[in-house]
């Protein structure tokens, strides 16, 4: 629902940039749920997605408060949904069909809940309730695709991991990102979009140590060999300057 509602106070474009910060958010939420952990370098390039999004922020034209607010909670809301439909497909062993049966109708009570206390009113008041009628083919149409993309994004946990389909979703991101300055006419600033590529590039790498842990384990070796010549040579330099020092 926050989801959705961000996109009255957000540009497509923009909203598709902020989406590259979700692994960010599924990093904390698997270390407050107990997730097994991840190693620093996946830890490293979620810094660098978060630089990236602090970034972006700063270089969007039309940001808003309320929109980054409503943008935040759906991330947090959708990261805590990956996990833990994860868990209830994978370890739990749920079919797709149990997991609807379990997980629609709270959801369906949720949102029918939120409606009738933040939306129903302006509707009757504004006579906005007669569009349904209206276009019945349309609603029909968005209610049946939203199952569509509900049961494949169910089918797609359970067959691979929530990391794939983050992968996908930021796929489809930059293509919405592109949609949005094609058809619509967004603008996107250079800071805007220096910030998403950094945002990217730290996506990238984060996948990578994912699905491939032993390249992270010899990325984290190679990176604490380097910091450690730095600081010994940075201790050496120190060193040397007191011994310079002293003789003088």
């Amino acid at each position: 629902a926050t989801g959705n509602a961000a996109y009255l106070h957000l540009g497509l474009g923009f909203i598709q940039m902020l989406k590259a910060f979700t692994p960010a958010v599924v990093l904390g939420v698997m270390w407050a749920l107990g997730a097994p952990r991840v190693g620093r370098a996946a830890v490293g390039f979620v810094f660098v997605i978060v630089a990236g999004t602090v970034i972006e922020v700063k270089g969007e034209l039309h940001a808003t408060i309320v929109g980054l607010t409503l943008m935040m909670v759906s991330e947090v809301m959708e990261a805590i949904n990956l996990v833990m439909t994860q868990r209830l497909l994978q370890e739990l062993k749920f079919t797709v069909v149990e997991g609807f049966y379990v997980l629609a109708p709270p959801s369906a009570a949720c949102l029918f809940g939120a409606a009738a206390f933040l939306e129903w009113p302006s509707m009757l008041r504004e006579g906005h309730l007669d569009i349904v009628p209206s276009n019945p083919l349309r609603f029909v149409a968005a209610a049946t695709l939203g199952l569509a993309v509900n049961y494949v994004s169910l089918c797609l946990i359970q067959l691979t991991s929530s990391l794939f389909s983050k992968i996908l979703n930021t796929v489809r991101g930059i293509c919405l990102v592109l949609v949005g300055v094609m058809f619509y006419g967004e603008e996107i600033a250079p800071l805007e979009l220096f910030g998403y590529s950094v945002a990217l590039i730290g996506f990238a790498g984060y996948n990578y140590v994912q699905l491939f842990p032993k390249e992270g384990d010899r990325l984290e070796k190679f990176s604490v060999a380097a910091c450690s010549c730095s600081g010994l040579d940075a201790a050496r330099g120190s060193y040397g300057l007191a011994v310079d020092v002293d003789e003088l």
